[in-house]
């Protein structure tokens, strides 16, 4: 549901500032959907990323449900990896996946039902240089001010984040940064979203207090 899609994209991007453990809400005009977590713990090569979305109140209920996405590193045959775990949930549907990568290489893609799958599905197919989407949080959340260009994959798409635009705005800074899904799917059949706009407002502390993302006619906001 692209009510899921908006909240998802915009906690990652609003993810900034690393404490341990971090809570949003998520906002479709004064109206309050859920929340959004995140939290990590260890550092470096060793460091757990987890973010989760709980959306009780979207219209009509059609975008209720959760999400959990989990990165972690793991040993395989004696060689150090990282394993991404995605499991969402809803009236309508579920769905698992999992990724094992490895120095920015995409190994295996596991997705359950397999009828969610697609070309990027397929391990040769993913570009070189990915991190996973909750490594996508980390890596943010252990960042200060816009974000720096990087690639992350979901197991059925590959994205790119980039700023285009740092403009000062009394001593804070407002960002203008590009989501876009490089290969793969879009976003929301039949729409096919490939393109998401987003603007994340700092205050003069270099906190960030505001982040909203575009897509089409939909608009959406996460506070702290």
């Amino acid at each position: 549901m692209t009510v899921r899609i908006l909240v998802l994209v915009c906690a990652c991007i609003l993810a900034t500032h690393g404490a341990a453990a971090q809570t949003f809400r998520a906002l479709l005009g004064d109206r309050v959907l859920g929340t959004v977590e995140y939290t990590s713990s260890g550092s470096g090569k060793t460091r757990t990323d987890r973010m989760a979305t709980a959306l009780d109140n979207t219209p009509l209920g059609v975008g209720d449900g959760t999400f959990e996405a989990i990165s972690r590193p793991v040993t395989v045959d004696g060689k150090r990896m990282r394993q991404y775990t995605g499991v969402s949930q809803s009236r309508r549907k579920s769905r698992s996946i999992t990724v094992l990568h490895d120095a920015g290489k995409a190994l295996r893609t596991d997705i359950s039902p397999t009828s969610e799958r697609t070309d990027l599905s397929d391990p040769a197919r993913v570009p070189a240089g990915i991190i996973d989407l909750a490594q996508a949080f980390g890596r943010l959340a252990h960042s200060t001010g816009c974000p720096e260009p990087f690639r992350f994959y979901d197991g059925r798409r590959a994205i790119t984040v980039q700023t285009l635009a740092r403009t000062p705005t009394g001593g804070g800074m407002t960002c203008t940064v590009a989501y876009r899904v490089v290969a793969g799917p879009g976003h929301l059949s039949p729409f096919g979203f490939r393109k998401l706009d987003l603007t994340l407002d700092y205050n003069a502390r270099g906190v960030l207090d505001n982040a909203t993302v575009r897509a089409g006619l939909f608009s959406l906001a996460l506070q702290r």
